[in-house]
């Protein structure tokens, strides 16, 4: 049996069910009641549901699983290798979706897009009047992470004329200024955040850093929410200390009303969708369905 604990492409699902049953849990953080524990051998998520040391007790059968996605931050990945399970993804699929997304998001919040655009719809033209938009050209980018998705950014910025800095605790581009974090953060207009969550990247956002960012800058998540101290965030906004916040992640997911309320007027916020596109959606469910399907055959033959 294959346990899904979100759907996935119909594409997807359709190559898994020529090959097991395949249940959809209900509410991917619970398993359904009447679920057979034993006999299931794949497990797959996208971004809500966790696969844990305890799903693995659980299901003492598993043998693959998997997130259709490119991150593994919810997947219990060192206990998975402990105990010989196979885990799949699809690392690079979601490159260029996720990296439009971050440059739709800093354009959004620099242009005041979302404030407009419900001003104009609410009869208020008159929003023009005093209006200034934030341009890009001749503005500092920082991008913190240099994988994939940042390098992406970075070229999108140098499209826009930006003056393109990085930092990345691994990655080097012998073409692109390396700065360290801390002088990154307090010299950029705006600020990327790229970088994998990992213990190290944890609130790598903190108070203290927010604290050397310029007072009218931007900062931009598209990477994970945790990477980000939400409570001195919030509290940095409110004073003012930065011009505004862009984010497709939160910490937790999603986030509880109160917490954007005081702060709304400097947020631009999507419900982690980044990566939800017509492209990008099918491939990364494709990809790790078929990786998660050859693992399982690859054990068959053992």
């Amino acid at each position: 049996m294959i346990v899904l604990l979100e759907s996935v492409h119909p594409d997807a699902l359709a190559m898994l069910e020529c090959v097991a049953e395949v249940r959809l849990m209900a509410d991917p953080a619970v398993f359904d009641d009447g679920l057979e524990r034993r006999g299931v051998r794949v497990m797959l998520t996208r971004g809500r549901g966790r696969i844990t040391a305890a799903t693995y007790d659980e299901f003492p059968d598993l043998v693959v699983v998997g997130r259709c996605g490119a991150g593994l931050d919810n997947i219990d990945v060192e206990t998975a290798a402990g105990r010989g399970i196979d885990v799949v993804n699809a690392p690079g699929a979601t490159t260029a979706a996720v990296a439009e997304h971050g440059l739709l998001l800093m354009l959004g919040l620099a242009r005041r897009v979302a404030m407009l655009d419900v001003a104009v719809k609410e009869g208020r033209w008159s929003v023009r009047d005093g209006y200034t938009g934030t341009e890009m050209r001749g503005k500092r980018l920082g991008v913190v992470g240099l994988g994939a998705i940042g390098r992406r950014l970075a070229g999108l910025g140098r499209a826009l004329d930006m003056d393109v800095v990085y930092w990345s605790p691994s990655s080097r581009d012998e073409d692109c200024p390396r700065l360290e974090l801390d002088e990154l953060l307090a010299s950029s207009d705006v600020v990327q955040l790229c970088v994998a969550l990992a213990p190290q990247t944890r609130h790598l956002i903190d108070e203290r850093r927010l604290a050397l960012m310029r007072p009218g800058a931007l900062l931009v998540n598209t990477a994970r929410g945790p990477i980000i101290d939400h409570a001195a965030l919030r509290r940095s906004l409110a004073a003012g200390a930065i011009a505004g916040y862009a984010t497709d992640v939160w910490d937790p997911e999603p986030p509880p009303g109160d917490h954007l309320a005081p702060i709304a007027d400097r947020l631009l916020v999507t419900p982690h969708v980044a990566a939800i596109t017509d492209v990008t959606y099918r491939d990364i469910c494709v990809r790790t369905a078929a990786a998660a399907l050859a693992a399982l055959k690859r054990r068959a033959c053992d």
